[in-house]
């Protein structure tokens, strides 16, 4: 077993008798190994092109691909500049029914954070088939939709009370609500060739990343390693239900709490791409044990990073 400890200090009689080493969690030796992180990446990589060349006129594919895959959808650490905080939840968050003046839903959310700001990433997908300009240069009529409904969230979110209907539907604590909100919009929309041997267009498309908005093809997108630990979810009735464990996935003391908020963790393990049967044994065994180490108001010195 290996295993992380808390230190205390235990006193008697107003002397120090040293120090008390408790353990507040230990790894099986040798458990059935995650896939390798170069592995997934080459293996996925070769799904992904194959998506692209066969299904580019189908946006539902690409969507259940992200579903499975959340390292593809930047933003878990935010857009602009890099967060050393994880997402909350740990999840990449599938086509969110906010309701209200939410009249269309997000294809995916991250509700990214650092210590002095909460960054919801709102990412709309659109067919990597679709074209963003005419012949002649002009912005076509999709094109100009898509970007019209990131200024309508924009707009949404500006309002306060519209920030605290999110709040509660997302179930967001209090710790990240007292922050700053500045929720931040990528929209991933066509491929590279439309655009990379035409200074024009570049020009205009560089026009619209603004603002807190970014705009990406799908030639750009590829796994992100800090992103292994990352799943997919849906929320209802703010509850987070686990649609996706990437088979990279690990149990970490680190990420254990959100274990304990996470709805059909168990159920999502059975439905993992590229895991041994030995390996989806051994999470499902050990879900009890990490999701109990999560609810503890204790846990102890934790480090970062180590896992199994």
């Amino acid at each position: 077993m290996h295993g992380i400890i808390s230190i205390q200090w235990r006193k008697q009689s107003g002397r120090c008798l040293g120090l008390v080493f408790t353990k507040k969690y230990e790894f099986i030796k040798d458990p059935p190994k995650e896939i390798v992180w170069e592995e997934y990446e080459k293996v996925s990589i070769q799904e992904y092109y194959k998506l692209l060349e066969s299904s580019s006129d189908n946006e539902a594919a690409f969507q259940l691909f992200f579903e499975e895959n959340p390292s593809y959808v930047p933003g878990a650490l935010e857009l602009f500049g890099q967060s050393g905080h994880y997402p909350h939840m740990h999840t990449l968050i599938s086509q969110p029914q906010i309701g209200g003046p939410f009249k269309r839903s997000p294809d995916f959310l991250w509700l990214a954070n650092d210590s002095l700001t909460f960054t919801p990433v709102f990412i709309e997908i659109e067919k990597p088939a679709k074209v963003m300009y005419t012949k002649g240069g002009d912005m076509r009529a999709e094109f100009s939709q898509a970007i019209g409904q990131i200024y309508e969230w924009q707009t949404i979110l500006n309002k306060p009370t519209n920030q605290l209907l999110f709040f509660d539907f997302f179930n967001i604590p209090q710790s990240l609500r007292e922050r700053d909100f500045k929720p931040q919009f990528l929209l991933v929309y066509g491929r590279r060739d439309e655009y990379e041997t035409n200074e024009l267009l570049r020009g205009k498309r560089a026009a619209v990343r603004k603002d807190n908005i970014d705009i990406m093809s799908f030639d750009r997108l590829r796994p992100i390693r800090d992103y292994y630990e990352f799943t997919s979810s849906q929320v209802r009735n703010k509850e987070y239900w686990i649609k996706n464990i990437p088979p990279t996935f690990r149990y970490r003391p680190d990420c254990a709490k959100e274990l304990v908020s996470a709805k059909g963790f168990q159920e999502a393990i059975l439905h993992m791409r590229h895991t041994s049967e030995a390996r989806k044994e051994f999470l499902n065994n050990r879900y009890s044990y990490w999701s109990e180490y999560g609810g503890l108001s204790d846990m102890g010195i934790l480090s970062s990073g180590e896992g199994e």
